[in-house]
């Protein structure tokens, strides 16, 4: 018997890229303004030195702390996620966890020259939902990354947001990346098409 399974979860991640939702101010955005949009955006912060904050939970959480590390280092514009498990228990314990990522955005200082980035399979998380709470409410500037069911509160808050019409964890924290990925590589002007060389992060032959 032929093993179709990764044949059928290739398949499936090539749908989920094709169909997901792109939203900005809770409307259906077309793929080529909304990402022509973000990576505007992105050159503006890194133009006025502004930061980028991101935001999850389990494997989303290793996720932002990547992307942070990512946006920072070869981006060049300065990220920050709440990767201090110290810290992390402390406001938890103090505050609640629901609002731990909150209190590190107060705590760091955000402002509306900044973007917040939240990423949730679910887009339920509560402690995601008190972030763009807060962000809807001061004017800072949120991209949201979600999945699962469309009627999701990530995608009500949020300025910009990516829904990804897949019923599994796996295959929406998959995709998710690869749109983390996309927007940062845009950004940068780093493509994988129609190049001959390789791409080297190394700083004695940096080349993207």
């Amino acid at each position: 018997m032929v093993n179709k399974y990764y044949s059928n979860y290739f398949k499936s991640i090539s749908q989920g890229l094709e169909e997901s939702l792109y939203y900005a101010n809770q409307q259906v955005s077309e793929p080529e303004l909304f990402f022509e949009t973000i990576k505007h955006a992105l050159i503006k912060l890194r133009e006025t030195k502004s930061k980028i904050y991101f935001f999850g939970n389990g494997a989303s959480a290793a996720f932002a702390n990547h992307m942070a590390l990512d946006f920072s280092k070869n981006g060049k514009i300065l990220s920050r996620s709440l990767s201090d498990s110290a810290l992390l228990t402390a406001l938890s314990n103090d505050y609640s966890y629901e609002n731990a990522m909150l209190e590190f955005l107060k705590i760091e200082g955000v402002t509306n020259d900044d973007l917040v980035i939240t990423i949730s399979s679910s887009g339920n998380s509560p402690n995601i939902v008190s972030v763009l709470n807060y962000c809807k409410e001061n004017q800072i500037r949120s991209l949201a990354l979600s999945g699962l069911k469309k009627d999701n509160k990530s995608i009500s808050l949020a300025d910009y947001s990516i829904y990804v019409p897949m019923k599994t964890y796996g295959m929406v924290e998959c995709i998710h990346q690869i749109f983390l990925h996309l927007i940062l590589d845009e950004s940068m002007e780093i493509f994988e098409w129609d190049r001959e060389d390789f791409q080297n992060m190394n700083i004695s032959s940096f080349k993207l």
